[in-house]
């Protein structure tokens, strides 16, 4: 989801000065800001350097990986992820007294479609292991949650400003299904990978849990705080009433 991440902080970064909306609170601030920037998603948003995100498509990347004995080369293509902007927000709260928050989203389904070839040596224990795959993607996330809680504090750099601060977050995936098709495989080796994708990445979702907030406080919350850090609550309240009106007022009427 780094994408979307990404793609909200260039919008804050290109925020334009504030008008004052105080009667709106920043709860009902945020919804207004989530809904419109859910109809926006399939349309982008040119002025802001957000590109169409729903479908999210990458016509093409070629990649190359050396690493002791492991030799790789490949590439992906017409990568294409729909349902990015079908997120649902199950809950929310904000406490003004203490400044905290708490999100329950929820993705109900992610389908993402392309290609990818690679082709070198995989050493695994020492052991060299030749790789060539010209796979299909056909995969599905289904109920794709993000349950979590986070408190507004003073900004290091500015008094005046806010950071964000007790930091917590939680996901969780329903189910996995990947339905990809190696050329260089039969039938039956084909279904036993997918069975594997299938059950390993249910797995990986809940070994890497321990990992989410570390990641996301070295990589994402720093620039988070670094806008933050000039404005007070309700000047974010402001910014998010603003832009969410600057994106209906864009009108998007595409279907992802």
């Amino acid at each position: 989801m780094f994408p979307t991440f990404e793609a909200l902080l260039v919008a804050f970064a290109s925020a334009s000065p504030l008008q004052d909306n105080g009667l709106v609170n920043y709860r009902e601030a945020l919804d207004m800001f989530l809904d419109a920037w859910k109809k926006m998603l399939p349309c982008g948003f040119a002025a802001d350097n957000i590109p169409v995100l729903a479908p999210l498509t990458l016509d093409f990347y070629d990649f190359s990986y050396v690493n002791g004995d492991t030799n790789l080369v490949g590439n992906v293509s017409n990568i294409r992820i729909s349902g990015l902007n079908n997120f649902q927000v199950l809950s929310g709260s904000y406490n003004q007294s203490t400044l905290s928050a708490t999100f329950d989203v929820m993705f109900p389904a992610l389908q993402i479609l392309g290609s990818y070839e690679v082709e070198g040596v995989l050493s695994i224990g020492g052991l060299p292991l030749p790789i060539r795959q010209s796979v299909l993607i056909n995969k599905k996330i289904t109920d794709w949650r993000f349950v979590g809680e986070y408190t507004f504090g003073q900004s290091l750099s500015n008094s005046n400003g806010l950071r964000i601060k007790d930091f917590n977050l939680q996901y969780f995936v329903a189910g996995v299904e990947a339905d990809n098709w190696d050329q260089y495989m039969d039938i039956a080796t084909n279904n036993y990978f997918n069975d594997f994708v299938n059950s390993f990445s249910l797995l990986f979702t809940e070994e890497i849990q321990p990992y989410v907030n570390p990641m996301f406080a070295k990589y994402v919350l720093p620039s988070i705080n670094n806008l933050l850090s000039n404005l007070d609550v309700t000047e974010l309240s402001n910014y998010f009433v603003m832009q969410a009106g600057i994106w209906n007022n864009a009108a998007c009427n595409v279907q992802a």
